[in-house]
C-alpha cells in the first residue's frame, strides 16, 4: 500500500508558492497579493485566448494576448524587481485602456465588457494603496460611462462578433463565473491575512499588558524596597547625633544598616541593567576572557559579606578556563548568584563557586548547603512574575537578579539551570562557550 506524504507535498507546494509569490520576510502583504493576482490573471487570460477565438471573438483574443505579455512582464517587475506600485498604475491603465477597446469588439452592452470592468475595478482596488483609490474610483466611472453614452449616441460603432447567440451566453456567462471564482480567492486571501494579523496583533497586546502588569508590580515592591533602608539610614543618623547608643548597639545596628545598603546597592545595580535593556536591548560584546581572572574580584567583595552572615564562601576555578562571554554580564550574573547564595544560607553554612571545562563548554557554578528553593516557586523562578522573597537574615528581594541572569545567559549563547531541595541546598549551573584561541575575537549579538 502506498500512502501520500502530505508533509511533503505542503512543503514542495509552500516552497514554490514562495517563489512566485514571495516570502513574508521579503515581502510585504500588498506585494505578495498584487503577485498572486498577476499569477491568477495571467491563468485566466491565457486560457481566454483560445476560447474568445473559437467563440468568434479574434480581436478579444488578440487583446487578450496582449494583456498577457505585459501583464507578465509587470508581474516581474513586481516579483523579481520589487517595483509594484509602477507595475500596479500601468497594468490598471492598460487593463482599463484594452478592455474599453474590447468594448467596441464584444457587443458593447449585451456583451461581457461590463462584467470584465468590475472584476477589474475590484482587483485594482485590492492591491492598490489608498493614495490611489479616488483614481482609480473616478476613471472606471468615466471610462465606463463614456463607453456607454458612445454606443447610446453612435450605436453603429459597436461590432456583435460572437459566432452566434449561444457564443454569446457561453461569453456572459465564463466572464461571471471567473469573476466569481477570482474575487472569492482574492477576498478569501485578504481576509486570511486580515485574521491572521489580528490575531498576532491581539497576541502581542495580551502580552504587552502582561508585562506591563509585571513592570508595574516590580516598580511598586521596587519603591517599597528603597524606602526601607533610607528610612533606617535616616533614624541610624539621627540616633547617632543623639548620642543614644552604647558601643554594642551602635555596633549592631551599623551591620544591620550594612546588610540593608548592600541589599539596596544590588537592587539599583539589577534596576540599571534591566531598564538598559529595556530602553536599547540587551547587547552582548564576547571576548576571550580568562575566567579565574573575571570573577575572583567579584567573590573576593561577596566573602566581606558572607562573612558577616559567618558564611564560608570559596573558589575553585580552574587558571586556565576561557571562554568567550561579556564582562560586565557574567560579572552581573555571578555576583547575583553569590548574592542569593548569601541571602538563603542560615549562619556556619558554605558556598562554593567553581568553574571548569566539560568537553567544549565551559560550566560555571554556584552551589550552597542554604535553606533550597521551595518546589512551587522553582517554576517560575527566571520570570518577571515578582514576589518578595526573604532570605535567613530576613533580607528582602524581588527575584529581578535570576530573571536578569537567564537574560544575560542566553545573550551570551549560554545556557542556565538549577537543581535545589529543600533544607539541602541550591546549585546554579551556567555553560558557555569556551574560547580555543589565543587571540581575541569579538562579535556582536542582539536579543
Amino acid at each position: 500500500m502506498t500512502f501520500v506524504n502530505y508533509d511533503k507535498i505542503k512543503a514542495v507546494v509552500k516552497r514554490y508558492l514562495n517563489f512566485f509569490i514571495g516570502t513574508r520576510a521579503a515581502l510585504t502583504f500588498e506585494n505578495r497579493l498584487f503577485n498572486s493576482i498577476c499569477l491568477i490573471a495571467i491563468f485566466i487570460m491565457v486560457f481566454n485566448i483560445p476560447f474568445n477565438y473559437f467563440s468568434g471573438l479574434q480581436i478579444t483574443s488578440l487583446i487578450f494576448a496582449m494583456l498577457t505579455a505585459v501583464l507578465g512582464y509587470i508581474y516581474y517587475l513586481a516579483r523579481f524587481r520589487q517595483r509594484t506600485t509602477v507595475g500596479l498604475i500601468v497594468t490598471s491603465l492598460l487593463v482599463i485602456i484594452l478592455f474599453a477597446v474590447n468594448y467596441f469588439y464584444s457587443a458593447g452592452i449585451r456583451g461581457a465588457s461590463l462584467l470584465s470592468f468590475m472584476l477589474a475595478f475590484v482587483l485594482i482596488i485590492i492591491v492598490s494603496p489608498k493614495k490611489l483609490y479616488a483614481l482609480w474610483v473616478s476613471l472606471i466611472l468615466l471610462v465606463v460611462y463614456g463607453l456607454l453614452l458612445a454606443e447610446y449616441r453612435y450605436p453603429e460603432l459597436v461590432r456583435v462578433s460572437y459566432a452566434d447567440e449561444k457564443a454569446l451566453f457561453v461569453d456572459i456567462a465564463f466572464t461571471y463565473g471567473t469573476g466569481v471564482i477570482l474575487c472569492f480567492f482574492s477576498l478569501f486571501y485578504l481576509k486570511e491575512a486580515y485574521n491572521r494579523e489580528k490575531r498576532s496583533s491581539d497576541q502581542k497586546a495580551i502580552e504587552l499588558e502582561r508585562l506591563n502588569d509585571e513592570k508595574l508590580k516590580l516598580f511598586s515592591i521596587i519603591s517599597h524596597d528603597l524606602q526601607s533602608p533610607l528610612s533606617s539610614l535616616h533614624s541610624y543618623i539621627r540616633l547617632v547625633s543623639s548620642d543614644r547608643f552604647t558601643p554594642d548597639e551602635r555596633k549592631q545596628v551599623e551591620q544591620g544598616l550594612a546588610n540593608a545598603l548592600h541589599g539596596t546597592q544590588e537592587l539599583l545595580s539589577n534596576m540599571l541593567a534591566w531598564s538598559q535593556s529595556q530602553l536599547r536591548g540587551i547587547q552582548a560584546k564576547l571576548t576571550r576572557n580568562n575566567i579565574k581572572q573575571l570573577l575572583m574580584p567579584v567573590i573576593d567583595v561577596q566573602r566581606v559579606y558572607a562573612d558577616q552572615k559567618n558564611i564560608i564562601l570559596e573558589a575553585d576555578i580552574d587558571s586556565s578556563l576561557w571562554a568567550l562571554v561579556d564582562r560586565d554580564m557574567l560579572q552581573l550574573i555571578v555576583r547575583n548568584l553569590i548574592n542569593n547564595a548569601i541571602k538563603f544560607t542560615t549562619a556556619g553554612g558554605r558556598i562554593v563557586v567553581s568553574g571548569k571545562k566539560i568537553g567544549t563548554v565551559c560550566q560555571i557554578s554556584v552551589e550552597d548547603n542554604g535553606i533550597g528553593i521551595p518546589p512551587e516557586k522553582q517554576g517560575e523562578l527566571f520570570s518577571l512574575k515578582v514576589q518578595s522573597t526573604y532570605g535567613t537574615g530576613n533580607e528582602r528581594g524581588i527575584g529581578l537578579g535570576l530573571f536578569l541572569c537567564r537574560e544575560y545567559t542566553q545573550v551570551q549563547n549560554g545556557t542556565i539551570s538549577f537543581t535545589s531541595e529543600p533544607n539541602i541546598g541550591t546549585r546554579f549551573d551556567i555553560s558557555l562557550q569556551t574560547a580555543e584561541s589565543v587571540q581575541e575575537l569579538e562579535v556582536a549579538r542582539f536579543a
